[in-house]
């Protein structure tokens, strides 16, 4: 018998015909909300960057409303939203409400290349394509990654160079209750205990050993700090509605 091209019966494995075709609809709903958001005036973008956020957020939760109905699901050294993604809950509505430069350009720096990571490389498991676990993956990932990127392209947002110091100590910051859950539950959020099947940072576990893993991690996000910022690089004071 033939093997379908399809299968939402099997696990799905990266880059699968069925992870690929998420990708693509991800790709393609995200070009049609950044060309909507393009057309429109600065009031508009605004309210379509709070809608954003408000689908997005009720998407994130819908994983914690699952929980609650169904806790032999919920394991407290994976589930909790400590995550360098699901921590978007806290991060996104302070980039979003407050036009918080630091807070901007923290989405756009960390969350936005940590989901389009996610989405090319997740932690799939065994789930299926159709399953609540790998469907809620891919979706909020799309919003996370999205968000940061309709409001540079759309104009709502600069990002600023200048301010990544403040980036990178936001992150550090973010990184100390990760730690804490770690030591006590033997969890690995932020993936720091070491790496994921499947994900970006077993290649990297497999190229320099799982002791030496995070300092090509490290290397990487210093490269796309720079490819994200290159566009942006020069003197300025940031405007009113940036500054903290």
């Amino acid at each position: 018998m033939r093997a379908r091209f399809f299968d939402l019966d099997r696990p799905v494995t990266p880059f699968s015909p069925e992870h690929l075709a998420f990708l693509a609809v991800a790709a393609l709903f995200s070009a049609v909300v950044i060309g909507w958001g393009g057309r429109l005036g600065q009031k508009g973008k605004q309210r379509l960057l709070v809608a954003l956020w408000a689908v997005f957020t009720v998407i994130e939760l819908t994983k914690y409303v699952r929980f609650v109905f169904c806790p032999e699901e919920f394991d407290i050294r994976t589930g909790l939203p400590f995550h360098l993604c699901s921590i978007s809950l806290f991060t996104y509505p302070l980039a979003v409400f407050t036009r918080s430069e630091t807070f901007r350009n923290f989405v756009y720096a960390v969350n936005m290349p940590g989901a389009f990571f996610a989405l090319v490389t997740p932690d799939i498991g065994n789930s299926t394509a159709l399953s609540f676990y790998f469907v809620h993956l891919m979706v909020a990932h799309t919003f996370i990654a999205l968000i940061p990127l309709y409001m540079v392209v759309c104009g709502v947002f600069r990002p600023n160079p200048w301010a990544l110091p403040k980036v990178a100590g936001m992150f550090a910051v973010t990184m100390i209750p990760a730690l804490l859950l770690n030591r006590i539950f033997g969890s690995n959020y932020y993936f720091i205990n070491g790496p994921v099947r499947g994900t970006l940072t077993q290649q990297f576990a497999d190229w320099c050993g799982e002791s030496a893993y995070l300092l090509p991690m490290l290397a990487l996000v210093a490269v796309i700090w720079a490819l994200l910022y290159a566009p942006f690089f020069s003197r300025r004071q940031p405007s009113a509605d940036e500054k903290t």
